[in-house]
């Protein structure tokens, strides 16, 4: 056979399929417009801080403010202190939003340093050590995230008010701990099934026991599933309401309550709400653009591995 008739092939049975002008401006627009109704809600978060109550509820409801009330941002600092209003002092006795934000980062900071180190350890000792319960284990730790966070309300008030913890930073940090180590295990799972099991031979022969070859093994290579746990629970501890507001004081309040509480009960000022829904919710939404790649793929290797 020639050379020739091994790389010949009949150029009738291939075609370059043309693209549709029309169909891709299309296409273009629709995203375009997609685009926009992602970032109007962003767009009257922050334009709805600038403005006074009286243009919210006016005429600009979505325009922009005639005049920019920097002034609403400053008096969402002042809440709290001694330059506030009685009644808002009320909710802001033990400081103002400066507390609140150092609270959530303090509980958000605890509950990932206790979900890491926990699943981490769960997760190797289920997947790389050999013994008898180890999917049973596994599937127990799985049924937490069947089990939705707000319907142990009770049982947990009750538990917590009979060991006199509650209105503590503890009455926060262990429940969003113990709620979020299903997920970290399972992720967790997923990123170490993908690290070949001969490292840990290799580990072995050179003399690590079971501790030398997780910390200098394993640790070093789930820094991206640490990493993303890290964001997802991050962000599940930063917007929780419900558990801060009934098991906290204003002492221990974290930000959902602070703004939560910028709301009276017959005037609010809405422009107030607005520059406090800002400061709280924009780290987050910061945090989320920068990372939420790893969240994605997380959740692709759990799906598939777990």
């Amino acid at each position: 056979m020639a050379k020739s008739d091994v790389f010949s092939y009949n150029t009738e049975m291939y075609s370059v399929k043309k693209t549709n002008k029309v169909v891709d401006a299309l296409i273009y627009v629709g995203l375009v417009v997609w685009l926009l109704i992602d970032l109007f809600p962003l767009y009257y978060l922050l334009t709805f801080s600038f403005k006074s109550s009286k243009e919210i509820t006016g005429s600009n409801v979505i325009g922009l403010p005639k005049e920019w009330l920097w002034s609403n941002y400053a008096r969402v600092f002042q809440l709290g202190k001694k330059t506030g209003k009685p009644a808002m002092r009320h909710f802001f006795a033990n400081g103002g939003i400066e507390k609140c934000f150092s609270n959530s980062v303090l509980v958000a900071a605890a509950t990932i340093i206790i979900c890491l180190v926990a699943g981490l350890m769960a997760t190797y000792a289920i997947t790389r050590i050999a013994w008898k319960g180890s999917q049973t284990l596994n599937s127990i730790f799985m049924l937490g995230i069947t089990i939705p966070m707000h319907v142990a309300l009770y049982p947990i008030y009750s538990i917590f008010g009979s060991m006199h913890i509650l209105k503590s930073y503890a009455a926060l940090i262990i429940p969003y701990a113990a709620f979020s180590l299903s997920m970290a295990i399972m992720v967790c799972t997923g990123f170490m099934n993908d690290i070949p099991r001969e490292l840990d031979e290799s580990a072995c022969i050179d003399g690590c026991g079971a501790w030398g070859t997780f910390f200098h093994i394993i640790v070093p290579l789930m820094k991206p599933a640490l990493a993303t746990m890290g964001i997802y629970i991050f962000l599940q501890c930063w917007n929780e309401f419900m558990f801060s507001s009934v098991f906290a004081n204003e002492a221990h309040y974290t930000l959902p309550v602070f703004v939560s509480n910028l709301k009276g009960s017959n005037i609010t000022d809405w422009g107030l709400v607005g520059a406090g829904l800002v400061l709280a919710t924009f780290p987050m939404l910061i945090t989320y653009v920068f990372m939420s790649r790893r969240i994605q793929e997380s959740f692709m290797v759990g799906a598939v591995k777990g």
